[in-house]
């Protein structure tokens, strides 16, 4: 089964988005393909405010995309996805609600490391409203920006590496999300090192929003825009 996803990116720059589309395809169906969209890139690689005032081009994307089968909303923070599922009945997944999901299913317990600190509130307000709170053992950051990610110096992969082991040795979790999009070669070399399982974000929303289209369930909640009637007719 031949299958379009496509990776709406929030905050998107060209590196960015070749990044996470070359993430995606190292595990989806041979058959399938990933279409992420080169329109309205900007300068700054990463931006709280841009990400969040971005949503009405979101949903314009989703509202112009009509071959595309399902819909990546690549923000941790998933930025404008309930909005976004008002508008079409095709399924819909952000990457920090696919790697809580994909946690909570191979794991009891989990501890989420992010980037900054400024995302901490969003997703201590998403893990409340998908009933994983009390799952959470820990949300810690490494102040590295997504950014220096890509390059990955000595010193900050150091620091990662040093929270990572803090927070298996004190939190005690069975699996930690990272939350840079993209970081797959990372994740799985962290893994190794530490014989632990790390989730990264895209992969885990492809791997989800994939076997959820082959179900071909028949979404019912888009809601037309409603006419006006001027008048009860005589």
């Amino acid at each position: 089964m031949s299958i379009e996803i496509c990776i709406i990116n929030p905050n998107a720059t060209a590196k960015s988005n070749e990044k996470l589309k070359n993430c995606a395809l190292k595990i989806i169906d041979p058959n399938s393909n990933i279409y992420i969209s080169q329109e309205n890139l900007e300068n700054d690689y990463f931006s709280h405010h841009l990400e969040t005032t971005n949503v009405s081009s979101l949903v314009k994307q989703i509202e112009n995309n009509n071959s595309s089968d399902a819909f990546i909303i690549a923000s941790y923070e998933d930025i404008g996805v309930e909005t976004i599922r008002k508008v079409t009945s095709k399924p819909v997944i952000g990457i920090g609600e696919a790697s809580f999901y994909t946690a909570n299913i191979i794991a009891n317990k989990f501890s989420v490391i992010t980037n900054i600190s400024q995302s901490h509130e969003a997703l201590k307000n998403n893990l409340i409203k998908y009933d994983m709170d009390h799952k959470c053992v820990s949300l810690k950051s490494i102040e590295v920006p997504i950014l220096d990610m890509e390059t990955m110096s000595k010193s900050n992969l150091k620091k990662l590496e040093n929270e990572i082991e803090r927070t298996i040795s004190e939190d005690e979790p069975e699996a930690i999300i990272i939350t840079s999009a993209g970081i797959l070669e990372l994740s799985k070399d962290l893994g190794e090192k530490f014989n632990f399982p790390f989730i990264e974000g895209i992969t885990a929303a492809t791997a989800l929003i994939e076997n959820l289209t082959k179900l071909e369930l028949n979404i019912k909640k888009f809601i037309p825009k409603p006419t006006r009637n001027f008048g009860i007719p005589i």
